[in-house]
């Protein structure tokens, strides 16, 4: 992974609060691959190695004679039909990046690192060489190419038969491309070291003694640049579940280069964080790109027209409100003139007609036509005094003159009346004696506010050790019933089981034994999922109680914030709610935060990292953190280093060299120059190793390969040529000291 320098004054903008934002492009940025015209004049009979870096990530191309390779490329292709056009698109490299469709299309010829799929190998190779200018029938030029460690015998005979058959290449020379890298850096130095390889899907340690590879003793970590980006992305789903926009793992990968670093030491760190000074430094705030909505700047005139229409709205709102109240009013007097009628009829009819009659109406008995006349003339009295502006008067204590009545001298109708009156009566007495009780809670209240500020006066000291004991009583109380309650939200905690039998027994229609006897069945209420949901249907509680504390708690604190100068508004309890905790900080910002306002349109665009920093790459030495059953990297070199004697080991650890794209992130280097020293005997004498990086994490693989193509001797040894593979088939290499071992 290429590490992008970050400009301080390109790529950085600062808010009003001086916070650093870094700006977050949505899709990666297209790049033209160059083509060149010189192949004719400069390369076609000269018979110059071409040497090509293989990668999964990138591939590198270019001439041996050269210092740099001439293409760098992503190593993906994108095929897609037009449908409306009827034509097929084929982009290949960074052209990937110049369509909206190819993007979403783009594939690559690589399982893991291997090469797997030699069609979509092919259609890079005619890029690379029509980009390089070769336009003849075959390649007439060496080939050096990298391959992965311990590359599958099948995956490489794929490779070599599409070398030779359809490019028809005089020869090829395979090798692994972080020993190339290693050669890059030190041809002298490279027949004793080790190689520390962060690539772009695994990592791997490599020990080269005697100028020979020892890949029987070499090891990998299933981590590298695609796991990383992966994980980074996930912390940032989990973090941010609500975020606005869907983030892709170019953007995490981005965020992975140019945002990461290596801890010294990982715990201490972390800690670190939790200091707001330290975290306000390191917290690094990602800007998403977002469209602010438009918001038109209205004249003096234009705010006044609108004003004026408001009016005017409001105005017909009230009239057509009166208009409703009146003609509501006009259709409750003409209803009560309708069953004064009826009413007035009761004499004058029979009873059989006069229930007709009742029927007619509406109404079940004569009971119900008089209830109906009393609403409907209450409702009449308040509507005409709502309009006249009289309020109303304060109601009478109901009468209830039928429930000291015997039921012997009561009709039946009467009887049902005397009931419906002793449920209303029963109900006004209960009204009644709250309505005393809370008069003598309010005047105790007072009372004991009175008694409380008296000794507050008499014994100051006194008064606030109680107030400060009295918080902390409410304080442990709210928290030991918020954990109960998070507990019994849990169907598998031991809180909740204990309930959902206690609820069982409860309900049970016959009494628990004392002791089971062998054979009785066992209760299994709260097994099934209906149990579940009958137990939180009756486990709602009443908040009221809360309410209760919640408020004696904020009363108490009013109370030491007005007359304790040592306690503050951080001491109170809103003070560590999560809107002003560290997790909040973790995902917002140390800026100021009013839960009324919310974040500001640009702030829901944000991405706050800084944990994620020094995680992601802390999976390197601490594999278990994403749950991946392999040692870190220092135990890792411990183990290479010991299948070795004393000797070899001391020649191995005075050449190490880390390459690969993740060997670009800042503190790699200094965290394995300081953690190598608890594998290896101490020496007071000298520095008894060396940790270096390659010169160009990226280049020098390519670099290296030019290297060895340039030297003529050492070629016609290791390459294999086109009778060669004929004879022993596209499986077989040469062994050297920067390749892959012959299997027979």
């Amino acid at each position: 992974m290429a590490k992008q320098d970050v400009d301080m004054d390109m790529d950085m903008d600062v808010d009003d609060d001086n916070v650093v934002l870094y700006p977050m492009q949505t899709e990666k940025q297209f790049t033209p691959t160059p083509e060149y015209s010189d192949y004719k004049e400069s390369f076609a009979s000269s018979g110059t190695p071409l040497v090509i870096d293989n990668g999964s990530w990138q591939c590198r191309a270019g001439w041996a004679t050269e210092d740099q390779p001439r293409l760098v490329f992503d190593n993906q292709i994108a095929k897609f039909k037009d449908r409306r056009a009827n034509i097929s698109n084929t982009y290949v490299g960074n052209d990937v990046y110049s369509d909206v469709n190819a993007r979403s299309n783009a594939r690559t010829a690589f399982d893991g690192s291997v090469m797997c799929n030699p069609e979509i190998m092919e259609s890079v190779l005619d890029y690379i060489f029509v980009k390089l200018g070769i336009d003849a029938e075959k390649i007439d030029h060496p080939l050096v190419m990298t391959e992965p460690v311990c590359v599958p015998l099948y995956n490489r005979n794929l490779m070599s038969e599409l070398l030779f058959e359809s490019y028809q290449v005089p020869s090829v020379t395979y090798g692994i491309d972080s020993l190339f890298s290693l050669y890059a850096n030190g041809p002298e130095r490279s027949r004793d070291g080790i190689v520390v390889s962060a690539g772009h899907h695994f990592s791997h340690v490599i020990p080269v003694s005697g100028g020979k590879v020892y890949l029987e003793h070499a090891k990998r970590i299933s981590y590298g640049g695609v796991p990383a980006s992966e994980y980074m992305l996930k912390l940032m789903q989990m973090k941010y579940p609500t975020f606005p926009m869907k983030m892709s793992t170019t953007q995490s990968e981005t965020i992975l280069i140019n945002h990461t670093y290596v801890a010294h030491d990982y715990l201490e760190e972390l800690a670190s964080y939790e200091d707001p000074e330290v975290f306000k430094k390191k917290d690094r705030v990602i800007q998403f790109p977002f469209v602010a909505p438009v918001v038109e700047e209205k004249s003096e005139e234009e705010q006044a027209r609108l004003t004026a229409k408001r009016k005017e709205q409001g105005r017909r709102l009230q009239e057509q409100a009166a208009k409703a109240r009146l003609e509501k009013l006009i259709q409750r007097e003409q209803d009560l003139e309708q069953y004064m009628a009826v009413k007035n009829l009761r004499p004058t009819l029979k009873k059989a007609e006069w229930a007709e009659q009742l029927k007619a109406m509406g109404f079940k008995d004569e009971a119900d036509l008089e209830n109906a006349i009393k609403i409907t003339d209450a409702a009449i009295k308040r509507a005409r005094n709502k309009e006249l502006g009289i309020e109303e008067e304060e109601k009478e204590p109901p009468t209830f003159p039928l429930v000291d009545v015997p039921d012997e001298g009561l009709s039946e109708a009467d009887r049902k009346e005397k009931k419906k009156q002793r449920l209303l009566k029963a109900s006004y007495d209960a009204r009644m004696r709250a309505k005393a009780a809370k008069a003598e809670e309010a005047a105790l209240q007072e009372e004991i506010a009175r008694q409380d500020a008296e000794r507050r006066e008499k014994e100051p000291q006194k008064w606030l050790s109680e107030m400060h004991e009295k918080r902390k009583e409410l304080v442990d109380k709210i928290k030991a019933k918020k954990q109960l309650r998070e507990q019994l939200s849990d169907r598998r905690s031991h809180a909740s089981q204990l309930r959902m039998k206690s609820i069982a027994a409860l309900a049970s229609d016959s009494p628990p034994a004392k002791r089971k006897r062998k054979g009785q069945d066992e209760d299994t209420f709260g097994q099934d999922d209906e149990d579940w949901m009958v137990y939180r249907e009756i486990s709602r509680e009443d908040d009221s109680e809360d309410e209760e504390e919640a408020a004696l708690l904020n009363d108490c604190e009013q109370q030491l914030l007005k007359y304790d100068p040592d306690f503050l508004e951080e001491h109170t309890m809103n003070a560590y709610t999560p809107k002003n905790s560290f997790l909040h900080y973790y995902t917002n910002g140390l800026r100021p935060y009013d839960p009324a306002v919310g974040l500001s349109l640009e702030q829901t665009y944000q991405l706050h990292v800084n944990v994620e920093r020094i995680r992601v790459p802390e999976v390197l030495f601490q594999p278990g953190i994403i749950g991946l059953d392999q040692t870190g990297l220092i135990e890792t070199l411990q183990d290479v280093l010991k299948r070795f004697d004393a000797q070899a080991r001391q020649r191995l650890v005075q050449n190490i060299v880390v390459t690969g794209g993740m060997a670009q992130i800042p503190g790699l280097i200094d965290r394995l120059d300081n953690s190598i020293r608890s594998i290896l005997p101490f020496s007071p004498d000298k520095r008894g190793y060396e940790v270096r990086a390659a010169q160009d994490c990226l280049l020098d693989a390519w670099r290296g390969a030019a290297m060895v193509a340039r030297e003529k001797e050492r070629m016609q040894k290791i390459s294999v040529t086109r009778q060669e593979y004929e004879e022993y088939g596209g499986a077989y290499i040469k062994e050297h000291g920067l390749g892959n071992v012959r299997c027979e």
